[in-house]
């Protein structure tokens, strides 16, 4: 768009400052610095930003670590903002922790003295260095932390991912209420020392990459834990000697997955969420006996098989809060899915989701259950991609045994192979499926 004249109309440039900042403070520095060609008045605009954002950094094997080095350092340099709001560092790439180090040490204490709130720290080692199951290579080839990071009483956000820290005593992190550690070494009075430190903390998120080592979680404040635990294994079998104690009585949401624990628990949860592939089901059923209060549970396909023998002998304990449950289902278990809900009296959601491959054939959906069963259940969710029909004796089942039931809505994940026929005729079929609800509403969509 042109004026009367020639030149042309700079609409950009004519946005409050305040706000062009907003927006470039979402871009990569190294793109916001090539903005200085845009305009005269964009020359410095990049050095007053409250974010700097070194997240595109991709070292090739022709790319000299020095010249990552020489550019953050001249971007440090000529920064004069007056307040540090991210301060973000990703790395990626063949380099080892000798190259950088002592560049790595004084960025963080540049966004140290410049009261950081959140900071980001990812450093991806060389591909062919990492095994097998995305360990980072031995810890002393690991970058460590300066110990000035832990008296940083501004962040309000850490995450670290591929780097290790000094913690000699607990930080000061008063104002911490979000912290990621991924691809960490560590011990457990080193989280011991964490948590003491962090009185304010909500949200902690542990990617463990040690085997063999115990977690004691106790925090008042925590409102969301997720821990992932890569395992050790000897001859073929995995360490079951580990114990995870947690105590946090304001927790609202918990997600444990890949892990192997001798269980002890003490919270007052109202989610719980267990994904891991790798969960016993002994283990899981002590963990559902410990969350009397929880209100939704979520389990995965392998969870859910995790747990199958346990349901079919009804050795879990009734769970009356829970009002929400998603489950995966993978192999056609109907046996189990129906002790599933028995554990589960006053369930008022459910999902399912069709988590398998492969086609399965169709198969009957029988059980031993009294005419007078019903469920409380008001709201369900199906999602399958019906490739073949074994999610329809689910449904089925559902329908007549949810006299309360106000609406089913069927997801159907659509592919190539699903012409608008195939999709009529599961349409068609799901509409005419008895149901003992005379108010029970069935929605069909595509996904």
């Amino acid at each position: 768009m042109e004026e009367s004249g020639s030149e042309q109309l700079d609409r950009l440039s004519e946005l409050p400052q305040s706000l062009i900042l907003r927006i470039l403070s979402f871009l990569p520095t190294r793109d916001v610095i090539s903005t200085t060609l845009l305009s005269k008045r964009w020359e410095n605009l990049w050095t007053t930003l409250p974010c700097l954002n070194f997240s595109d950094i991709v070292i090739e094997v022709d790319d000299p670590v020095s010249c990552i080095r020489n550019f953050v350092n001249r971007a440090l340099i000529f920064w004069k903002g007056t307040k540090l709001l991210k301060f973000i560092i990703e790395m990626r790439g063949p380099f080892d922790n000798s190259s950088l180090a002592g560049d790595m040490d004084l960025w963080v204490r540049f966004a140290v003295i410049n009261k950081v709130e959140e900071l980001n720290i990812l450093l991806e080692y060389d591909a062919e260095a990492l095994w097998w199951d995305g360990t980072v290579p031995d810890s002393k080839d690991v970058y460590r932390a300066p110990q000035c990071l832990n008296s940083c009483s501004s962040i309000r956000k850490l995450s670290l991912v591929g780097c290790n820290l000094r913690v000699r005593e607990s930080p000061a992190w008063n104002q911490l209420k979000s912290l990621q550690m991924d691809n960490f070494s560590f011990s457990e009075r080193l989280i011991n020392r964490i948590l003491m430190g962090t009185p304010r903390l909500e949200v902690f998120e542990l990617r463990v990459v040690e085997s063999n080592m115990n977690l004691n979680i106790r925090s008042t404040s925590l409102k969301k834990l997720k821990i992932n635990k890569y395992l050790g294994f000897m001859d073929d079998q995995p360490s079951l000697d580990s114990i995870l104690r947690i105590c946090c009585p304001n927790l609202e949401t918990l997600e444990i997955s890949g892990v192997y624990y001798e269980y002890h628990e003490d919270v007052g949860s109202n989610y719980y969420d267990a994904r891991g592939t790798e969960l016993l089901g002994e283990t899981m059923r002590y963990m559902f006996s410990t969350f009397q209060h929880v209100e939704r549970v979520a389990l995965s396909s392998s969870s859910f098989q995790m747990i199958g023998a346990a349901l079919k002998k009804n050795l879990f304990s009734p769970l009356p809060n829970v009002v929400f449950l998603k489950v995966g289902v993978d192999l056609f278990e109907p046996v189990e899915m129906v002790h599933l809900l028995e554990i589960f009296p006053n369930l008022k959601m459910l999902v399912i989701e069709d988590q398998s491959y492969l086609p399965r054939i169709n198969a009957e959906f029988k059980t031993n259950l009294t005419k007078s069963f019903m469920l409380q259940l008001k709201i369900i969710e199906i999602i399958s991609d019906f490739y073949n029909s074994s999610m329809f004796p689910y449904v089925e089942f559902l329908l007549k045994h949810c006299s309360m039931l106000e609406k089913l809505v069927v997801w159907a994940k659509c592919s190539t192979s699903h012409s608008p026929v195939r999709l009529l005729e599961i349409a068609e079929r799901l509409l005419r499926m008895p149901r003992s609800s005379p108010n029970a509403e069935v929605i069909f969509n595509k996904k």
